[in-house]
């Protein structure tokens, strides 16, 4: 089975001037959790999609999903965690309790805040890793990139642009590889790291490379919510909830 795991239990606390968390903020019309949701609920490969919400906000989310008419057997939501990656796993805890550990199967999770994912990215993360265990979504970097010295204020290495890449979600995992390498980590081990990529790379296991796109950034500040909807402009109606 492929599941789609969307983390949206973030606070917001960046969009300083918003009066909800910034993935319920409408861009195009829809808000851009509801986008996100949508862009997963069109692949037809995917059975099940896990929302991971902050729990001040799961009966506001409940109710945004009952009324943009999300399938219930399909579509499922569920408290996040302390961070990301505590998010991610409380995501991966509530498919096992449901479906068990299946060779084979897939977790493809994803910001909630990134809501111009494509399908093609969506696909080519469940192909790789069905095939490859763990991968995340990349794009080049455009800007060269530099570390500071000690100081504060010189550079103290410029790095080689070519070679950096920018990281973007999906990131997904074969879920009994995931699991395997999480039992063999451990609690402690598994509580400092901040990724689910970095879980893998714990193991020394490789993650592998799926090709991203600009568009496919995440809303976090008053300039990105401002070029989200400068996309979006003319593609719906500016009262349309879902």
């Amino acid at each position: 089975m492929i599941f789609a795991g969307i983390v949206a239990g973030g606070s917001g606390t960046r969009m300083k001037n918003a009066p909800m968390p910034k993935q319920f903020l409408k861009v195009g019309g829809q808000p851009i959790l509801v986008r996100t949701i949508k862009a997963f609920y069109d692949i037809s490969e995917i059975e099940c999609i896990y929302i991971g919400i902050n729990a001040d906000w799961y009966d506001y989310t409940a109710e945004l999903l009952k009324s943009c008419g999300f399938d219930s057997e399909r579509v499922f939501l569920i408290k996040g965690g302390a961070d990301r990656n505590g998010t991610v796993m409380n995501i991966l805890s509530a498919v096992k309790g449901r479906y068990g550990v299946n060779k084979g199967d897939v977790l493809v999770t994803h910001d909630g805040v990134r809501p111009f994912v494509s399908g093609k990215m969506i696909r080519d993360n469940i192909s790789c890793a069905q095939k490859k265990y763990a991968c995340g979504t990349y794009i080049p970097s455009e800007d060269t990139i530099i570390i500071k010295s000690a100081d504060g204020v010189t550079v103290s290495q410029n790095l080689v642009r070519s070679e950096l890449y920018r990281a973007q979600t999906p990131q997904s995992f074969e879920i009994s590889k995931l699991c395997e390498c999480i039992e063999r980590l451990g609690e402690d081990k598994l509580g400092e790291l901040t990724d689910t990529c970095g879980i893998f790379t714990a193991c020394g296991l490789p993650i592998y490379i799926v090709e991203g796109e600009p568009t496919n950034f995440k809303i976090t500040t008053e300039y990105d919510l401002k070029v989200a909807r400068l996309l979006c402009q003319g593609a719906a109606l500016p009262d349309e909830d879902c």
